[in-house]
């Protein structure tokens, strides 16, 4: 085993290999080896220090992460790794409770209750209570709920201020404890108070986990960095291994601060940098290490390879969304064609919205794409739902889509009158649709419920009349203002839902986009309904085994890819003003970046565009401010011919941004019949909200509208003609 360490280590992995016994910190770069280091870790614990397999406990994020140290730890000991502990938070803490259910307080034969297994029990505690639930919403109680369990939080120590809430969460965990049932954040919260108040218990395992190991411990949240600290007391070896420069998850509650303060949490701590990466070219680790030293709270490191230097980082300025889109399937093709195989190319994006246009450009040229960790745009929940509305108006008889549509967003009707409803129809031979309009015969005789079903059939009736009124952008987007289903995501302000509110913005680009394609269409909704599922089917059937990948950057994480696209590089999509809820929004959007360049092999092309058609509008764009923070001479601008520009502007579908500059600049623009002067990016001053900076802007003559950051009062959209703006 010693030897397989000095062949196969470098000097960096080496120190943190054959260090002493005591807590350690291991800040392992993007591409380090780290699970490398972690496995000869723990073989050099039992080879070297004699350390039983049984006094040594891994925790990891993943099974498969887990089950992969495993491995290796037997191929490089030539032994079972039989009684070490390896598992995630979560698995580990139900083995606890299995051994300590006394202890814990908890039945003997516990179950575990899935995600969808807890909304239900929530649902019924609402019902229970007569509680309107578009105020308060199972799925942000959920997620409260698990978010203060997190914390290390019970009811009866929350902190959030609404009496309701604490109610509900306290009937939870009241019916959780009646049924037997633990969910998953209780898994661990149930585990540490196990224990904390059980001293003969605790002194156990810390006597039998002396040397604990955990991957990505920049991912651990406020009570996982509590357990770890509880069990390792005073005399225990933490091994923690992660990267502060790449905690992107704050969102679900990591906290990039634990892997900042465990020097000052834990005893005696060493750390240790593995700054050697094996990834990437020195000109993309260049770009990476340039851009995350603009971040403050980082211990620091700086990544280096022996590799040749690679391709320079290409920068594309855009003239468009849809020029954006051109050239990088422009860019595809030419790698393919020179050899490259599609599935070595990840296409890369701060939010899911921006796949939308990527795909249309791919589909139009029959470029396989495989979305990774998520779905294709008509293929998403949200889109789905907004399309089955439009399917109802347009087909009654489509029982299906009212199925989905009925209840959602939740109109307070249970599987119980949805069951009476499907028997009338069956019973009748009739549809949904028309069992609905005859309420009494179904015996639905609660006054609640047949408001309910009222308001959907005014719904349904609304958008059947808009059809032949008004165009296909419009009728989407009444649909979704009809059907609330906008106003059901903006309330609840967690990840899932801003991403679901910006895809139905994107929705009503794609239909405008999808009209201004199809303008001699005889019916534009039929032939939309009809695009919508042919899409969705080929999802389905034309699985293919080389595609080019798509994906979030939340969901690159841990990936790798010879070529990587780094899409909508954009002021206000990256970093992403609609995340920016906290304080440490900025550095957290930064370290995403990161990531997203670290997931580059060989070559990395960065693109922004000028202009987009979002959220049913033209706006103007300035470059993210990443691009300005990296280093000048790090990134090289690609030149395009004014054939090839003037190519695309003849065929771009947003007619509205060759009104403005023939050219395709937009740095800056002039009101007609308005002697003031801006440019996108120029400071300006708001007698009410102070000093801001123009972001975008929209319209024309006295309908042009500034999208302006101010300093402290965030984004704003002001009509230019009322606004009384000092241009600094």
């Amino acid at each position: 085993m010693e030897n397989n360490l000095l062949n196969n280590l470098n000097e960096q992995q080496l120190a943190a290999v054959n260090c002493n016994l005591g807590n350690k910190l291991i800040l392992a770069g993007a591409g380090s080896g780290k699970t490398r280091v972690l496995t000869c870790r723990v073989a050099k614990l039992i080879d070297s220090y004699d350390v039983k397999p049984s006094n040594i406990l891994a925790l990891t994020f993943t099974n498969k992460a887990s089950a992969e140290m495993k491995q290796r730890l037997e191929k490089i000991l030539k032994i079972s790794s039989y009684g070490l502990w390896f598992g995630t938070f979560h698995g580990i803490c139900r083995r606890l409770l299995k051994i300590h259910w006394n202890e814990a307080g908890i039945s003997e034969y516990f179950t575990i209750l899935d995600s969808q297994d807890q909304l239900r029990m929530i649902r019924r505690i609402i019902k229970s209570k007569n509680l309107d639930e578009n105020l308060y919403d199972s799925k942000h109680l959920q997620n409260f709920i698990n978010s203060q369990k997190d914390k290390g939080l019970r009811y009866d120590s929350s902190d959030n201020d609404d009496d309701k809430y604490r109610d509900i969460f306290r009937d939870y965990d009241l019916a959780c404890r009646q049924t037997n049932s633990v969910d998953f954040a209780d898994l661990i919260l149930l585990s540490y108070e196990m224990l904390l108040t059980n001293e003969n218990v605790l002194n156990y395992y810390r006597n039998r986990f002396r040397n604990i190991m955990v991957d990505e411990f920049q991912d651990t949240n406020t009570l996982q960095f509590k357990f770890l600290k509880l069990i390792n007391g005073s005399s225990g070896s933490l091994y923690a291994v992660g990267d502060d420069d790449q905690s992107i998850y704050g969102w679900r509650g990591a906290r990039s601060r634990n892997i900042q303060s465990f020097k000052d949490e834990f005893l005696d701590v060493e750390i240790f940098k593995l700054e050697r990466n094996y990834r990437s070219t020195n000109k993309i680790l260049s770009v990476a290490n340039s851009l995350i030293s603009n971040n403050k709270e980082r211990l620091g490191k700086n990544l280096w390879t022996d590799t040749e230097k690679g391709d320079p980082v290409y920068l594309y300025e855009a003239y468009s969304g849809d020029d954006e889109s051109i050239f990088i399937v422009d860019k595809i093709q030419e790698l393919i064609d020179g050899g490259l195989k599609r599935s070595d190319i990840a296409l890369l994006y701060r939010s899911n919205f921006l796949s939308r246009r990527l795909e249309e450009e791919l589909n139009a040229r029959s470029v396989p794409y495989k979305i990774y960790g998520g779905f294709r745009f008509f293929e998403r929940s949200e889109i789905k739902d907004v399309i089955a509305y439009l399917r109802m108006a347009v087909n009654n008889s489509d029982d299906a889509a009212f199925e989905r549509t009925i209840n959602n967003p939740p109109r307070g009707l249970g599987e119980k009158t949805i069951h009476a409803i499907r028997e009338y129809s069956k019973k009748n031979k009739i549809t949904l649709w028309e069992a609905i309009h005859d309420l009494d015969a179904i015996g639905l005789g609660s006054t609640r419920i047949i408001n309910s079903i009222n308001e959907y059939k005014k719904i349904i009736n609304s958008i059947y009349q808009d059809l032949t009124k008004h165009n296909l952008k419009k009728i989407i987007g009444n649909i979704i203002e009809y059907s609330s289903l906008s106003k059901h995501f903006d309330s609840k302000k967690n990840e899932e839902a801003l991403s679901k509110q910006e895809n139905l913005e994107e929705l009503l680009s794609t239909a405008e986009r999808f009209y201004q394609n199809n303008i001699d269409s005889e019916d534009i909704v039929v032939e939309f309904l009809a695009n919508a599922a042919l899409e969705a089917g080929e999802y389905q059937s034309k699985a293919h085994e080389d595609p080019v990948q798509l994906m979030t950057i939340h969901s690159a994480k841990g990936l790798e890819f010879p070529v990587v696209f780094l899409t909508g590089m954009d002021e206000g999509i990256f970093p992403n003003e609609n995340r920016n809820i906290n304080k440490d929004f900025l550095e957290e959007e930064r370290r995403l970046c990161y990531v997203a360049i670290t997931r580059a092999m060989k070559t990395l092309y960065i693109t922004h565009a000028n202009a987009r058609y979002m959220h049913g509008s033209n706006n103007f764009l300035i470059p993210s401010r990443f691009i300005s923070e990296v280093e000048d001479g790090l990134i090289e601008p690609i030149k395009i011919s004014r054939k090839y520009r003037e190519n695309v502007k003849s065929n771009n579908l947003n007619h509205d941004f060759n009104e403005f500059n023939q050219e395709g600049s937009f740095d800056n623009f002039s009101q007609e019949d308005n002697s003031n002067y801006f440019r996108v990016g120029q400071k300006v001053n708001h007698m009410k909200f102070g000093n801001g900076v123009i972001l975008s802007y929209t319209g024309k003559k006295e309908d042009l509208k500034l999208h302006i950051n101010f300093e402290h009062y965030g984004k704003k959209w002001l009509v230019l003609s009322y606004a009384q703006l000092d241009f600094l």
